[in-house]
């Protein structure tokens, strides 16, 4: 039939007739395409997916096919909703070699023919209570990357581990140059075993217009551990690297949501009913020397790592560290660094003076899983760093986040020499091994945790160097060397054992025990977790003991608090609180990371300093540099040697100078910070004011060794023999751009960091405040004191009689050095009258400054009228009144 188009529309009967058919139809193919659908597989069958491909048995079943570099992974179902642990870390690749980068807690997700990598939110506990609902609406999982399916091995998913592990997924890229190029990276290991896969990537990194890098990124995918592991809570007197997590079952009466707990190993006693029993064989920490460790530095490696015995004995268990040594041949030679399985030692070249020990730890529990040590070459190597910036830069070389973040805000305080100034970016051209890449791990990733023990390390082996020389005549000894390596291996191990950084332990005793104790075997810091340098004597003679060689009382303790067991019928909370409470007897003071800073206020905690009086110590290490550089043109540099030697070495001593003081100087406004909680026995107030007699006596110090121009005399004949490096290529040790010495630069450098901490609003506003906290009765540094002594002490000359002598340009009134020195301090002096009262500094702080420079302006008049001037000093005591009549009078605009 032909029907036409208006018959459909006029005859309602044809219509529902023709809906009918239409529907009957279309049921029909409905039902086809249903059926089609179900016979249609969901994915390409297994066996034809991996046609060709080698098969890996394991945790994670592998299959690998060569010609294309191709991995896929089976999940098995079992593994699907369960935590395991990946962590990475960077095999090769310069400066970031050995470094374990990262490591979380995850979990696979199957959904909508995708397998999702989920890292659940670990911060919040998730107790079964009335608040359980509600704690896993508002804190949520995060997904970390979804991946196809590619097949399925039964009823496990497989997937195409190509497409995960062959991209950047952690942000590596800005450190090798550019993104991953999958097209040309490959698989470099592919190792399975019971509980954990080990795979790796030779990565290679593009970046626009630049040639690629490469680097080795290696994964390891583990089981998490069924034990019956107990989290430890932390306590704040004893530093342990810890986990926390909120509780918000907790009563609304509890004074914290914290729940803190520390990351330790798990250990157990071979025998829990003995008061001192052997670890339990399971349980044992063994660390693995790589071969690659040079053989005469192995011994001094394994001394450091078995010291940690002693401690786990005297809290209960026996033999806790094991060593072994790989070596080609033996059974341990196929052992893989990377595997989780095994804590390894290892030696690296990747030109950077470090060691690092950090440790993965479950997030849920702080059971800590794996640990490796990596420890440079260069640390024992004495290559000079370069010392002309390092003493510019002062106290912001030491990687000090609380100074950096106050010269980033106030640039103006930042101190630059001539060729800075004259030449901004001078320095890029000098930039090359710098290690910005921990700068740039640092702030990019804010959980990076960087122990830079070893790295400053360089600068007191150089210093050693340097002493070797000047008695001996030649280069260090192996044992001098050993005791760094045997400092450093039990520090970094340290580490992996869960223990922080204690700033406060050299100053356990004074400079005089230190110096008269040549045991290795009785210690003379508190902590080997402290940054300790080494001692000589000063009559050149040779010691037994330059660096400690044993734990100290406070490795006990903390060693006692996170790892002994209780016995049978013990309360642990009792036995814990017991430990932590003895916190205020001598020696086990904790003071870490957080609590280190040039603008800290406790003047007893510092890195390399060895004493209980900062004064005391700077004394002895200038006396020590002076009687080092008395003969230095003697033995800095042979015969047919260049001469730049003699200038780092000298640089090197002048740094060395520098240090110090900024410790000593911390005294002046310090306050001694205690850990002790209420109750304890012979428990301190949180905060002492540091004695004013001790200020003053700084203040003293500070005049006869930084101020006065006496400090700084150089022969003629020396500083005309400090001639540069000539060698200018890549990564030189030997290279200065300027030839000439800037001394003068040098020595100002030296003398601002002092008057900086002097007159920075930090420093100012807390003996602003020191003046309530000290009992009104007794005797402190007030704000005009401060300001009054140090400004009377900084230009002496004008309170001076000159007498008839005439002087000349030769022969100066006042000299190069105190005329540099008074400028910077006059330059302090004004930014504090320039800023707005009580914005960065006391209100009153200003206006007693106000009034310092007010009269300070009147002497300079007086002086400057002295018809027996030299033209030097006459100039410059009219300009400092001319720029102080300016100061003083824009400070009044509003």
């Amino acid at each position: 039939m032909n029907f036409k188009t208006q018959n459909w529309t006029r005859n309602p009967g044809l219509v529902a007739i023709a809906a009918l058919l239409l529907g009957a139809w279309l049921a029909v193919q409905a039902s086809a395409a249903e059926s089609e659908i179900k016979e249609k597989p969901d994915y390409k069958p297994f066996d034809e997916v991996t046609k060709g491909y080698e098969k890996i048995d394991g945790f994670l079943p592998l299959y690998y096919e060569k010609k294309t570099d191709h991995l896929l992974a089976v999940i098995p179902q079992s593994m699907i909703g369960t935590d395991f642990l990946i962590a990475e870390s960077i095999t090769s690749g310069g400066r970031l070699t050995g470094y374990q980068f990262g490591h979380m807690v995850v979990r696979w997700e199957e959904f909508n023919k995708k397998m999702i990598l989920v890292e659940p939110e670990t911060r919040h506990l998730r107790n079964e209570s009335t608040m359980k609902d509600v704690i896993e609406r508002t804190y949520t999982d995060s997904v970390l990357l979804s991946t196809p399916i590619v097949t399925k091995r039964g009823n496990d998913p497989v997937i195409d581990l190509n497409a995960i592990f062959k991209q950047d997924i952690s942000g590596l890229g800005p450190f090798f140059g550019g993104r991953m190029d999958a097209s040309i990276s490959k698989w470099s290991e592919k190792k399975v075993f019971p509980d954990n896969i080990e795979i790796a990537v030779d990565a290679v990194y593009n970046g626009k217009g630049k040639s690629g890098k490469k680097a080795t990124i290696h994964y390891s995918i583990s089981r998490l551990p069924k034990t019956s592991y107990k989290p430890r809570e932390a306590d704040d007197r004893i530093g342990y690297f810890l986990q926390a997590r909120k509780d918000w079952s907790t009563d609304h009466n509890d004074k914290t949501v914290f729940k803190r707990y520390i990351n330790r190993w798990h250990l157990r006693k071979s025998d829990p009913s003995e008061e001192v029993s052997d670890v339990h064989p399971d349980d044992q920490i063994v660390f693995y020397i790589e071969k690659t460790v040079p053989v005469k530095y192995r011994r001094y490696i394994r001394e450091g790592i078995l010291l940690w015995n002693k401690a786990f004995e005297k809290a209960g268990i026996r033999n806790v560290m094991a060593v072994r040594q790989q070596t080609d041949t033996n059974e341990f030679a196929q052992l893989d660094p990377e595997d989780v399985r095994y804590n390894f030692f290892r030696w690296i070249v990747s030109g950077s003076s470090f060691a690092m020990g950090p440790s993965r730890a479950n997030p849920l529990t702080g059971q800590i899983l794996d640990a490796d040590i990596i420890m440079d070459d260069s640390m024992v190597r004495v290559w000079g760093d370069r010392y002309d910036h390092m003493i510019v830069q002062g106290p912001a070389t030491d990687g000090d986040p609380k100074l950096q973040a106050f010269l980033d805000a106030h640039e103006e305080w930042k101190f630059a020499d001539t060729q800075t100034r004259c030449m901004p970016s001078i320095h890029d051209y000098e930039a090359e091994n710098t290690g910005w890449e921990m700068k740039e791990l640092e702030h990019q990733f804010p959980d990076w945790v960087h122990c830079s023990f070893a790295n400053e390390m360089a600068h007191e082996i150089a210093l050693g160097a340097a002493f070797s020389a000047a008695v001996a005549g030649e280069e260090p000894r192996d044992e001098f060397i050993g005791q760094w390596i045997k400092l450093t291996a039990c520090h970094e191990v340290g580490h992996t054992l869960g223990l922080r950084h204690n700033f406060k332990a050299s100053s356990w005793k004074s400079l005089d025990e230190i110096l008269a104790n040549d045991d290795p075997n009785v210690p003379t810091t508190a902590s080997v977790m402290d940054y300790t340098p080494a001692v000589y004597n000063l009559d050149r003679s040779d010691r037994k003991l330059y660096l400690p060689q044993c734990v100290g009382p406070y490795d006990d303790l903390a060693i006692a608090y996170g790892y002994s067991v209780p016995l049978p019928k013990q309360d642990e909370k009792e036995m814990l609180q017991t430990i932590a409470k003895s916190v205020a007897e001598k020696g086990l003071d904790y003071a870490t990371d957080q609590d280190r800073s040039f603008l800290a206020p406790d003047p007893l905690v510092n890195v390399y300093d060895h004493s209980d009086d900062p004064i005391a110590w700077a004394k002895y290490k200038m006396k020590l540099v002076d009687t080092l550089r008395a003969d230095l043109e003697n033995w800095a540099v042979e015969d047919g040697e260049s001469y730049d030697r003699l200038r780092r070495t000298f640089s090197m001593f002048l740094y060395e100078y520098s240090r110090v003081i900024q410790y000593a100087t911390r005294v002046v406004g310090g306050q001694y910070f205690h850990r002790d909680h209420k109750g304890d026995p012979n428990g301190r107030s949180p905060v002492e004011i540091v004695p004013v007699e001790k200020q003053r006596e700084t203040l003293n110090f500070l005049a006869e060794h930084v101020f006065s121009d006496k400090a700084f005399t150089f022969s003629p004949q020396l500083l005309n023999k400090l001639a540069p490096g000539r060698w200018h290529h890549w990564g030189s040790d030997a290279s200065d751009f300027q030839q000439e010495y800037p001394i003068h630069d040098q020595i100002s450098a030296v003398q601002f960091w002092a008057l900086f901490h002097l007159t920075n609003p930090i420093t100012i506003g807390r003996v602003h405040d020191a003046e309530l906290k000290v009992p009104a009765d007794q005797d402190a540094l007030t704000v005009p004191e401060l300001i009054a002594k140090v400004t009377n002490l900084v230009w002496s000359e004008l309170d001076q009689q000159a007498g008839d002598t005439v002087y000349t340009n030769r022969k100066p009134r006042i000299s190069s050095v105190r005329r540099s020195l008074q400028r910077n301090h006059l330059q302090l002096l004004m930014r504090i009258v320039l800023s707005k009262p009580g914005q960065l500094f006391p209100a009153d702080a200003v206006a007693v400054t106000r009034l310092t420079l007010a009269g300070l302006g009147e002497k300079l008049q007086n002086c400057a009228g002295n018809k027996n001037l030299d033209v030097a000093s006459r100039a410059h005591l009219l300009d400092s009144a001319a720029q102080i009549k300016k100061a003083l009078d824009a400070g009044y605009e509003l």
